[in-house]
């Protein structure tokens, strides 16, 4: 998905959402206004309405992380646009072994 230079509203419910909005930037986002949430912070219909309002008076797509998206409403998230995040690790190797200590 290019995002380059799209005007966006940024909106997140995560533990740290600046990381999520500073991912965006990376990619070239035009980002024109963000709104970060409380972590698992359900999405009520006024909070959704005015998202959208604001959105719409600074010319700007919502944008969102996978994980509140799946918190949208469905008829929500045909509007939002999300942004999928992907670990990339050279070697994997100490991550296997940390997980198989757990599990010893």
């Amino acid at each position: 998905m290019p995002w380059q230079d799209l005007r966006c509203l940024a909106f997140a419910g995560i533990g740290r959402p600046e990381k999520f909005y500073a991912t965006l930037r990376g990619l070239g986002a035009d980002i024109r206004a963000t709104r970060s949430f409380a972590d698992h912070q359900p999405y009520a219909r006024p909070i959704l309405e005015r998202l959208e309002r604001d959105a719409a008076r600074l010319g700007a797509q919502l944008v969102t992380t996978e994980k509140d998206m799946t918190r949208l409403p469905p008829d929500i998230r045909s509007r939002v646009r999300c942004l999928p995040v992907r670990l990339e690790l050279e070697d994997w190797t100490p991550l296997d072994d940390a997980l198989d200590g757990l599990t010893g």
